[in-house]
């Protein structure tokens, strides 16, 4: 075969396979194959397979296990393997707290959030299981089937950062929820070596680098489960000669063409995170977030921004990379300033406006602010009741009060609307502010 159609091939592999893979590491990530029961920071909801972990402090920059975390939610995690059977989750009940539990499968996408929005009052008994696709709603039962063998729950449970005693309520929310098997226990202390030498490897390896993603997209097709969908990719896969790059027997003529292709692969990725869903004033709005079809450069970019991103009914996430003038948002170049009217964003829950370098980590700063929202104290708004929020690397001539500090470099803003209120509302553009 040619070296460009190895190369097309090879571009086409990366977009099918990097949510995939990005979610095989996020499991490894969480359940540290190599030592499960290994000590996890704070800001981890790390665990071993068929337990959830409990994030105990809101996301900082030093979480690097995700991408674009928030900080309004202390995040609970599972990793099940279905292999074993069907498992029971029991969910807490919250009042008038914020909670929400996510279902995610292998392929990134999410058939089941269960919130307050979904289910008021008293929470449903949920049970995932392996069996032929659904969702079955019964009101105090959800059954969830899936060929999937593995699946993740995310849980968000809101806290008020500047309270102790609201983080130790939000602790005690976090404790009861609770995941069981119903089959075959998972030995999720046991230690799988493939796993663990997968797991060594930087994630940029298994990226760009043609033996390294090979491997792990060949774990990912061995352990993925039934529904990981594989039909129309043998051509692909025999193009690239993906077991002959995996053992490192490829030719050095076809390892090139394949660097090449994976490279192209990721460029067309994060050119269409730039253009997610709906644009407008700068803010790019992806409405059918959780579920994608057979479009998967779509499911590759959501990814590769947001992996496991709620459904548009639970939260919304307007994305801004670029200010009024379509100029990339840049710390080290300009200052900004975005003005939200009174009343908005229109959230039923809460609202909260994020800073990220372009690569989705948080931002650290001597303020310790990684963001603002409606619960963020100290906020000055304007006797219209509009808010102006000031964006700089560094304090703003007038006071920190509204200030969301940014890096010197390139960023992106991210603003989330948990049970948003208007499907057709988008933010307004981010303005420079002349020097």
């Amino acid at each position: 075969m040619a070296p460009d159609d190895v190369r097309r091939s090879a571009a086409r592999l990366q977009v099918w396979a990097y949510p995939l893979v990005l979610a095989q590491r996020l499991r490894f990530n969480f359940t540290l194959p190599g030592d499960p029961l290994a000590p996890r920071p704070a800001v981890s909801a790390g665990a071993p397979i068929g337990r959830f972990g409990h994030a105990r402090a809101l996301a900082d920059p030093d979480l690097r296990v995700g991408v674009a975390p928030n900080v309004d939610t202390l995040y609970s995690v599972a990793w099940l393997d279905l292999a074993r059977g069907p498992h029971a989750v029991q969910l807490p009940t919250v009042g008038d707290r914020y909670f929400s539990l996510q279902v995610g499968k292998s392929d990134t996408t999410s058939p089941v959030v269960i919130s307050g929005r979904t289910h008021p009052g008293q929470p449903p008994h949920v049970v995932v299981e392996p069996g032929e696709p659904e969702v079955v709603d019964h009101g105090d039962l959800v059954r969830v089937a899936t060929r999937d063998r593995w699946l993740t729950l995310v849980g968000r449970t809101a806290v008020d950062p500047d309270s102790d005693e609201d983080l130790r309520a939000a602790h005690a929310v976090q404790d009861r929820l609770v995941v069981s098997s119903q089959g075959s226990p998972h030995a999720g202390t046991v230690v799988d070596d493939v796993d663990v030498r997968l797991a060594a490897v930087a994630r940029e390896r298994e990226v760009f680098e043609p033996g390294a993603f090979a491997s792990a997209v060949l774990r990912v097709l061995d352990t993925g489960g039934e529904s990981i969908e594989s039909r129309g990719l043998e051509r692909l896969l025999a193009d690239v000669g993906i077991d002959e790059l995996a053992r490192n027997r490829a030719a050095p003529a076809v390892v090139s063409a394949v660097a090449d292709g994976l490279r192209d692969g990721h460029r067309a990725i994060e050119q269409r995170v730039r253009t997610l869903g709906r644009t407008a004033a700068g803010w790019a709005t992806n409405e059918t977030v959780a579920s994608f079809g057979d479009d998967h450069l779509l499911r590759a970019a959501v990814a590769h921004a947001q992996i496991y991103v709620n459904p548009p009914e639970e939260a919304s996430y307007p994305v801004c990379e670029v200010d009024a003038e379509g100029r990339q948002l840049d710390g080290s170049v300009a200052r900004y300033r975005v003005r939200l009217p009174a009343g908005s964003p229109p959230a039923a829950a809460f609202w909260s406006l994020t800073m990220y370098h372009a690569a989705g980590n948080l931002v650290a700063n001597d303020l310790g602010r990684y963001a603002v929202g409606d619960r963020t104290p100290g906020l000055v708004r304007s006797d219209d009741g509009s808010l102006e929020v000031d964006i700089s690397a560094g304090p703003p001539p007038r006071g920190v009060s509204n200030w969301l500090p940014a890096p010197e470099g390139p960023f992106r803003l991210m603003l989330r609307l948990y049970w948003p209120l208007e499907a057709s509302w988008r933010p307004p553009a981010v303005m420079r502010v002349p020097a």
